[in-house]
């Protein structure tokens, strides 16, 4: 996916938001959304989410912040956790297993900050998750309990912190269905995407690193990884809109073994898979 007109503003606005995270001083902040804006007047019609991964570099170089996030992320982890039976409960209440596993692994997505017109806040996401499990999914729900069916083993691509403990839910429910799978995260903090180490130490499944951009370039992966992404055995379950936007660029060598799980934040996204804005997607390639 190419950058639209629209991407522009809100990969600058998310840099003001990361700016303030991290610096104090007007004149810090100012310096670095300079510098993006001088990198993005010569990277025009670029991927939005590797555009998105230069202003990462950008601000964390500028401040010495590792990880800018590094408080929202553990926080938003609480949250979920806490979350956590909710998801369980809607799970066992479900006639339909799977569909349940990808209304969870969606509904996750709204877990994201700086999104241009998202609104999301750990303070009051409980209120709202039982919600927004229940929010209309555009999905082909048959083709993909089809393909989850079809493969033994998946290569789960995961994306936010917090998110990713409903993902290791997802997770273990399909290693319990008898899937093999293997978990694909950041090999250095980048926006509040859960990173390999992180969610390493919750879970035994193996985890793969996929890189430290935003979301799955293929020129920045491991050969491990590439390998998993490109092997006809694998079904590659890709979590989150940073992922969507990097993939679809060459989704054409996934065809019928991919599934993006999203909720579709912004505008070119949904205008990109034909949804309204905002819609929680379960989309088949």
């Amino acid at each position: 996916m190419r950058m639209a007109s629209e991407c522009y503003p809100c990969i600058l606005d998310r840099a003001k938001f990361e700016s303030d995270l991290v610096f104090s001083r007007e004149e810090e902040k100012k310096a670095a959304v300079e510098e993006l804006l001088d990198y993005m007047a010569c990277h025009k019609g670029g991927v939005p989410a590797l555009v998105g991964t230069q202003r990462e570099r950008i601000i964390k170089r500028r401040s010495g912040e590792r990880d800018p996030y590094r408080l929202l992320k553990e926080e938003s982890n609480r949250v979920a956790t806490d979350l956590l039976p909710v998801a369980g409960q809607f799970y066992e209440n479900s006639d339909n297993k799977i569909e349940a596993l990808i209304r969870i692994a969606a509904a996750a997505n709204s877990m994201e900050f700086g999104v241009k017109g998202h609104e999301f806040n750990n303070s009051t996401f409980a209120s709202v998750f039982l919600i927004t499990l229940r929010e209309q999914l555009h999905c082909d729900m048959a083709e993909v309990e089809r393909r989850l069916k079809s493969f033994k083993n998946i290569f789960y691509l995961t994306d936010n912190a917090g998110e990713a403990i409903f993902d290791l839910f997802v997770i273990e429910k399909l290693v319990e269905m008898g899937k093999n799978v293997v978990i694909g995260s950041k090999s250095e903090p980048v926006l509040n995407d859960i990173t390999a180490d992180e969610i390493s130490a919750m879970t035994s499944v193996q985890v793969v690193p996929t890189g430290d951009v935003v979301g799955t370039a293929r020129e920045h992966l491991s050969p491990e990884a590439t390998s998993l992404l490109e092997s006809p055995d694998w079904l590659i379950f890709s979590k989150g809109m940073g992922n969507f936007e990097t993939i679809s660029e060459y989704d054409e060598i996934l065809k019928g073994r991919l599934i993006y799980v999203f909720r579709a934040k912004c505008e070119p996204v949904a205008m990109k898979t034909n949804v309204p804005r905002g819609t929680l997607v379960a989309s088949t390639i």
